[in-house]
């Protein structure tokens, strides 16, 4: 009888939280709006209302919201900068952190804690010291806000990451959006429009470098079903001869190390790894062959490049551990090593510089402090023995080991290459954390 009083009073009484009642009126505030608004301009509203769909959906979702961060970084270079100079990957960032931010009010779920948070949290609070003392404000600060972004990834990817359905959806949105990269690579290259191939605001490396990264987990993925496998197959040979046309040394160089790491690793994917190596190369020379003349030019180009790359590379690097030792605490300021390469190498000035050091290790050294690389090479660390952790007793092996070779493939890359500001790092990271997490989960007592 008690029971019933009480419920009967819950319904006469209805009880609604502080969060309820802001977003009932801002709904109404928005309808108002939008009324108004569609009597002086109905099409731009209705476009306006469905771009407020699509953002409510993604902030109700943060699993929608990681997917989108997701499929936009092999993307994100195919297009300029949007209004403001903000990027695709900074826009697709806060949006998922306001979605998660929705989702911890909503819920009410506990943070899980651990030592990864103060080592990214730590280097993104250095970029940002770093940033007041720049030279050029301005670059530092718009390289520390797409470093936030991919640090806000790295925590919200640790915290849900967990989810097994969540994980096969971010890897079948890495391995697409990887092979639509590439195909518009490879368009890009065969139109002439680009001597390489690469995106149409991308440097070849960058380009190369988030692909390869993404084909460990492509390989993963030729465990599914055998139609998902064509699929799965034809998207490896893209990817493949997009990374071979881009004649990213450093990237194959990452890959070469990947696979050697995976064959004395797991030699029970020894035969596929060899039937899927074959069909990627057969894609790559096919590409080759449909316009050998372009690709000879390109090589050419290339090798007459090449010795001066050299060379200017080891005046980077030099002149990257000379900044590092002179400002050892918080660098020259992120995306300011252009600003002094000139003269720590004794080039004249006004002759052209490099952007980065293409070393991600010197270049964090150099821009953000020895501090901050010593955190960075700690967090790699850290990264691949929670994975070697669920390779061995993990919920999922193959996962685990799939995103050990890609942090393999990035972490020697990276010695030639400057690939911090990209996502590969932060969301292999995000990932290793959640599968560490949940291997330490306790199992449930038996009743």
């Amino acid at each position: 009888m008690e029971l019933q009083e009480r419920a009967a009073a819950a319904i006469r009484r209805p009880s609604f939280d502080a969060p309820e009642i802001a977003g009932a009126l801002a709904i109404a505030a928005v309808a108002i709006a939008l009324a108004v608004a569609a009597l002086e301009a109905p099409s731009k509203t209705l476009a306006a209302m469905v771009v407020a769909a699509v953002v409510g959906a993604l902030l109700a979702r943060t699993d929608l919201a990681i997917l989108l961060v997701v499929a936009t970084a092999p993307l994100e270079a195919a297009f300029a900068s949007g209004p403001g100079g903000i990027s695709l990957t900074k826009a697709a960032g806060a949006l998922c952190f306001a979605s998660f931010a929705v989702t911890l009010v909503r819920t009410h779920r506990p943070l899980l804690l651990e030592r990864g948070q103060v080592l990214v949290l730590g280097i993104l609070g250095l970029a940002a010291l770093s940033s007041l003392q720049a030279l050029e404000i301005s670059p530092a600060l718009s390289t520390t806000s797409r470093y936030a972004s991919f640090a806000g990834i790295y925590l919200i990817v640790s915290q849900l990451g967990g989810d097994r359905v969540l994980q096969r959806r971010i890897a079948w949105t890495v391995a697409g959006t990887a092979a639509i990269s590439a195909a518009i690579g490879l368009y890009e290259y065969s139109a002439g429009n680009t001597s390489l191939a690469t995106l149409a605001h991308a440097d070849p490396n960058d380009f190369a470098f988030v692909l390869a990264t993404s084909l460990p987990l492509m390989f993963w993925l030729l465990g599914s079903k055998p139609l998902a496998r064509l699929l799965v197959l034809g998207m490896i040979g893209v990817v493949f001869a997009g990374i071979l046309l881009s004649l990213s040394r450093g990237t194959l160089v990452g890959l070469g190390a990947g696979l050697l790491f995976l064959l004395a690793t797991d030699r029970r994917r020894l035969q596929l790894t060899l039937v899927a190596g074959a069909l990627a190369t057969v894609a790559a020379i096919v590409v080759v062959n449909s316009n050998p003349q372009r690709f000879q030019h390109a090589l050419t180009l290339k090798e007459h490049v090449a010795q001066e790359n050299v060379s200017t590379r080891f005046e980077a690097w030099s002149g990257a551990a000379r900044l590092a030792t002179d400002h050892p605490l918080l660098g020259v300021g992120p995306g300011n090593f252009q600003f002094y390469y000139n003269d720590v190498t004794g080039r004249p000035v006004g002759t052209p510089s490099l952007r980065v050091v293409h070393d991600t290790y010197l270049d964090i050294a150099a821009e953000l402090g020895i501090v901050a690389m010593l955190l960075f090479l700690g967090y790699l660390v850290l990264t691949f023995g929670r994975l070697t952790a669920a390779c061995r007793s993990g919920p999922d092996p193959g996962y685990a080991q799939a995103l050990r070779v890609s942090l393999v493939v990035g972490v020697v890359a990276a010695l030639f290459l400057s690939e911090q500001y990209f996502l590969p790092f932060w969301l292999i990271g995000g990932l290793a954390t959640a599968l560490w997490a949940e291997g330490r989960e306790p199992e449930p007592a038996a009743e």
